[in-house]
């Protein structure tokens, strides 16, 4: 069969494929599966809205959704953009009396809720349209959740909530009361969706406490400042409210008035506020003051057209449904608010409209109710009745469109008024139930018993004369200034920002001021025309829910998870069941550090961009499922029923979302330092990041920050103490403060110990991961030198220097290692030896319950090693150990020997000393002249750094000898060739003869005792807890052997840990845990 080419380009010809008779491609249903999945569309979930260009300062609730919507924004975001705005200008302006700690919680509720609708609205969509009819994915298509779904509001704080926050009025004498329930106004709130970002400032007892207070003061924030003119009037009560939003500290408002509380800051402060007819709104749960005048209602920053987040743009079709109070229309398409014609209200359960006289309908000649108005892309406005059917079309000419009762619907008389059956109240009073209105009789005095609802053209403010010119409205005409007319509105008004150049009478010192309009209606809702989301045919419906996770809800849930203590696999299962986010996650560590690190001094600096890093690997995480879970059900038979299973897992690798602490010598290329815990490196720029930093990179880990660490890998001086530094001061044990934290890696030990962070990266020259895993109850593992890069790590001695993971389990570190070990041709002689070592698989397959089967494991009984009485808890600890280590499988060979091990263990003799001083000033002078920029180029000039800043570097304390000493050296002369040819020898028959002659896989030593046996030769390491001694400190186990070994060391170390389970967290943390 020939094909028609004619037909290439006709979409009919593709779907008939569909109706063919012959078998369809299976691949070709890939298409349509990646666009219903969100494959080529990105609108599930983007949480980098700061990349897609979305400004929120200045943004209304239109803007925001429409960019929720379009993925530009997360409700996340924008709560934190309003956090850091408060942060930064409250202590200034005085808006804001108290934060929602549940604010971010509650915008990762709203973003998941958004998520999950959009994903039920697109699936929902698919499932109703035509097969035959095809539709693209839209970043504009909407969803019912409501207009101020995920959208932060500030509320007055004489407005209760049965929540975190306090209900004060202002004054400590309400600070610590609890109110019985959610203010009515409140309730609605949280039924559409908003967020109760806070309790914004206000006059102290809404104004009524004494006529001396000034406006905006209160007991509990102070004076809140007019942002236009801080000297100014800010106007009150609700002058925080009104300030907030002025200043986009917030993106809308609640206030309250008695008695222009309302429309007086928005006035002064340049925003819209609507003081509701009283009624309209609940006081129920609201501090009051005169229940006859006390309404409650909004504040909003922008234009009145804002304010009805629809209305500006006419090209597109605006439904108004009985879920709305009520509704404001102009004529279109050319919207002016000063063109007012009709009013539309809207009751439970039906719509009800008000044409201009005394009188309102609910239904249609024929007795059905009003259900729905409708603004059609063309301008048009047509009204339906419940079952759908057209009841009235407006006409296209705005002239005839002020008269509502002369415009007939199709097929209808235009003589014929379109509603009938008024709705009365009691003969005495006029429509809504409000009180009767007499026509001849209506002006501003009458107002009051008007309710506010007054005939149309009085009501706003157009003369008689004026009533057929209003398609070119007189400005002057409309507008009074804001002040003058507030104890007229006891029924209801609106104010607006007027120009600054208006003519009106205004503050000389040109603060801001507003206009009323006088008792428009409260609210104005509408929502936008929901556009196709997409629409391609697939022939199995259960497929596609399946894809869009209709029946799994696997995008983002933060719920049920505990993270504390959390390993890397608990993590990331937490991750694929939806528990846990990498923003949660690093959201909890900034906690924990914040809360811990002015006592423990772990970290010296937190990357800024951590959360944005978090953001990122989220959205990473989410598009992968999506494509994973695609390109499953693809490879499965389609007549196969299959349920999505949250333990599914993607291709992101284990350290995807995790993240990680440097120690401070392990460059980076982005906002952080890298100082070695030194000013004389504070605002260095390095030239790239350090290799190891590279490969985590590309695994997905996060950079969360740099951790402490003995100043300069505790090579200045023999004098400062383990954990101490300059940049970070004394680091502290966690199980015992006065005990020792053993260094130099001592932040990344303390850090993983403490549940700062999931995992760490140390660097060891000699004990520097050994030791402070012991000291800190976590796992350190030393590996092979050459294993790791040390490409951009600030050096200490090349022939000794490893970057190696510091965790809380085995696992973990494995996993890490995983990541960071390789080749780099910045680190060409090294890596590439060791690169033959590397197994194929990686590392985690040794991670084996019963790897200590078989193990051939030595002991060494030297004084140095076993630096603990018999009988102890220590050698009781020990002895038990070795017990275990039998009956696990392994044969101990014990009371073995090391040749020349004391000459070993003392770096003078062992050359190390010798040679470590000439390899570190060799290394560290070609890392500083590699630096961008530096404030030091060489050793020498560091030292001179820091007898000029004796304050910052306390040298009169702590001083600069071995720095001296190095400086003194002249590079690897003949005494420096000596030490190394020494040391290698003393390796080669000491520790290399030891295990090959007694055949071991490791030898077995506490704490880290080892470190010199293992530091002269490059040999690798592992510490894993062991136990803790008489006064708590902890003490690990130790496994070293020959290079390369890793593999036997993991299935010793991972099978001795998950036999004992000795590490348990500090005892000062413990009650945290769940």
């Amino acid at each position: 069969m020939v094909p028609n080419n004619n037909n290439k380009n006709n979409p009919n010809a593709i779907l008939s494929l569909f109706h063919s008779s012959s078998p369809v491609p299976f691949s070709f249903l890939l298409i349509p599966l990646m666009i219903i999945s969100g494959f080529f569309c990105n609108t599930i979930i983007n949480v980098n809205g700061h990349a897609a260009g979305f400004s929120i300062r200045e943004a209304s609730i239109r803007d925001i959704q429409q960019a929720f919507t379009e993925n530009k924004l997360t409700s996340r975001q924008l709560v934190e953009f309003y956090l850091h705005e408060i942060q930064t200008l409250n202590p200034l302006l005085r808006a804001v009396i108290e934060v929602n700690p549940d604010a971010l919680d509650l915008a990762d509720k709203a973003d998941w809720e958004r998520s999950r609708m959009m994903i039920r609205m697109r699936t929902n969509k698919l499932l109703q349209k035509d097969h035959h009819h095809h539709h693209h994915c839209s970043s504009s298509s909407r969803y019912d959740l409501g207009e101020l779904h995920g959208i932060p509001v500030l509320l007055k704080d004489t407005i209760a909530t049965k929540d975190k926050l306090n209900t004060t009025a202002g004054s400590y004498a309400l600070l610590g009361s609890v109110v019985p329930r959610d203010a009515g106004v409140v309730k609605r709130l949280r039924s559409s969706g908003a967020l109760i970002l806070g309790k914004a400032s206000l006059s102290e007892w809404a104004s009524f406490r004494g006529s001396s207070i000034p406006n905006g003061w209160c007991a509990r924030t102070g004076q809140g400042k007019n942002p236009y003119v801080l000297s100014g009037d800010p106007c009150g009560s609700s002058s925080g409210s009104a300030i907030s939003v002025a200043t986009n500290m917030v993106t809308v408002s609640l206030g309250t008035e008695t008695d222009g509380s309302i429309l007086c800051p928005a006035s002064s402060n340049s925003v819209v506020g609507i003081k509701p007819t009283v009624g309209l709104t609940s006081r129920a749960g609201v501090v009051p003051i005169s229940p006859r005048q006390d309404t409650v209602g909004y504040a909003h920053s922008l234009h009145l057209s804002s304010l009805s987040f629809a209305y500006r743009d006419f090209g597109m079709k605006l439904v108004f449904n009985s879920n709305s109070i009520c509704v404001l229309t102009s004529h279109p398409p050319n919207f002016n608010f000063l063109n007012l014609t009709q009013f539309f209200f809207f009751s439970k359960p039906r719509l009800e409209i008000f044409d201009g006289s005394n009188s309102a309908w609910d239904n249609d000649v024929d007795g059905d109710d009003l259900e729905t108005l409708e603004l059609m892309d063309s301008g048009d406005m047509q009204i339906r009745d419940k079952d759908g059917e057209l009841v009235w079309k407006a006409s296209d000419n705005p002239i005839i469109n002020q008269n509502c009762g002369s415009i007939g619907a199709p097929e209808m008389s235009p003589a014929l008024p379109p509603f009938a059956s008024p709705i009365h109240g009691d003969d005495d009073q006029g429509p809504f139930g409000q009180p009767a209105v007499n026509d001849n009789n209506n002006n501003n005095n009458n107002q009051a018993a008007a309710g506010g609802l007054v005939p149309q053209q009085p009501q706003l403010g157009v003369p008689e004369q004026h009533q057929n010119q209003q398609e070119e409205p007189t400005e002057e005409l409309q507008l009074e200034p804001a002040p003058s007319h507030i104890p007229q509105l006891q029924g209801g008004g609106l104010n607006q920002p007027a120009p600054f150049s208006s003519a009106l009478n205004h503050h000389e010192d040109d603060q801001h001021f507003g206009a009323i309009r006088h008792r428009l209606i409260s609210t104005m809702v509408a929502t936008n025309q929901i556009k196709a989301l997409l629409s391609l045919f697939l022939s199995t419906p259960f497929l596609l829910l399946v894809i869009s996770g209709f029946f799994c809800s696997n995008i983002i849930n933060g719920h049920g998870f505990s993270i504390r203590e959390a390993g890397i696999r608990d993590i990331q299962q937490a991750f694929t069941e939806n528990k846990l986010t990498s923003r949660q996650l690093v959201e909890f560590y900034l906690h924990e550090i914040q809360t811990l690190n002015p006592l423990l001094r772990a970290v010296i600096e937190v990357n800024p961009d951590a959360l944005d890093l978090a953001d990122k690997a989220d959205w990473e995480r989410s598009r992968m499922m999506i494509r994973m879970r695609t390109n499953k059900l693809l490879q499965k038979d389609h007549h196969h029923h299959h349920h999505c299973s949250s333990s599914s897992r993607y291709d992101l690798g284990e350290l995807h979302g995790i993240p990680v602490l440097l120690k401070d010598t392990i460059a980076t290329k982005d906002k952080l330092n890298t100082t070695a815990g030194s000013y004389a490196l504070l605002g260095s720029v390095v030239p790239r990041d350090a290799g190891v930093v590279k490969r985590l990179r590309r695994s997905g880990a996060l950079i969360m920050g740099k951790a402490s660490l003995s100043e300069w890998a505790h090579i200045r001086s023999f004098q400062n103490p383990d954990g101490w530094s300059a940049r970070g001061g004394q680091a502290k044990n966690p199980y015992v403060l006065s005990g020792s934290p053993c260094g130099s890696s001592s932040g990344s030990a303390i850090s993983v110990a403490a549940n700062m962070v999931t995992v760490s990266l140390g660097t060891e020259t000699h004990g520097s991961i050994l030791c402070p895993a012991s000291y800190n109850s976590v796992v350190g593992i030393k590996p092979t030198v050459g294993l790791t890069s040390r490409a951009g790590v600030v050096p200490v001695a090349p022939r000794q220097d490893t970057i190696g993971p510091i965790c809380r389990t085995v696992s973990d570190a494995v996993y890490v290692l995983d990541a960071i070990v390789g080749f780099d041709p910045l680190d060409r002689e090294a890596t590439r030896e060791a690169t033959k070592f590397i197994p194929d698989g990686g590392y985690k397959q040794f991670l084996k319950e019963d790897g200590l089967q078989g193990k051939r494991l030595g002991i060494v009984r030297n004084p140095a090693f076993f630096d603990f009485p018999n009988g102890s808890i220590l050698f009781q600890a020990f002895e038990g150990h070795l017990d275990t280590l039998r009956r696990a499988g392994a044969v101990i060979v014990d009371n073995l020997e090391i040749h020349d091990v004391d000459v070993i263990l003392d770096p003078f003799q062992s050359g190390e000393a010798t040679a470590t001083l000439a390899e570190f000033k060799q290394s560290l002078n070609v890392y500083l002249k590699e630096l961008l920029t530096s404030p030091v180029r060489s050793l020498a000039s560091v030292i001179a750094f820091n007898e000029k800043n004796p304050s910052l570097e306390k040298t009169n304390v702590y001083d600069q000898q071995i720095f001296k000493a190095a400086e003194s050296t002249n590079g690897i002369g003949k005494e420096e060739r000596s030490a190394l040819k020494k040391m290698k020898r003393l390796s080669r028959d000491g520790f290399e003869r030891l295990m090959m002659d007694n055949e071991l896989d490791a030898m077995v030593t506490p704490g880290a005792n080892a470190a010199s046996v293992l530091a002269i030769g490059g040999y690798p390491g592992i510490s894993v807890p062991a136990g803790y001694d008489s006064v708590g400190i902890p003490v690990g186990i130790c496994f070293g052997g020959l290079r390369g070994s890793e593999p036997k060391l993991i299935e010793i170390a991972y099978a001795f840990e998950q036999i004992t389970l000795v590490r348990k967290p500090p005892p000062a943390f413990k009650t945290y845990i769940n």
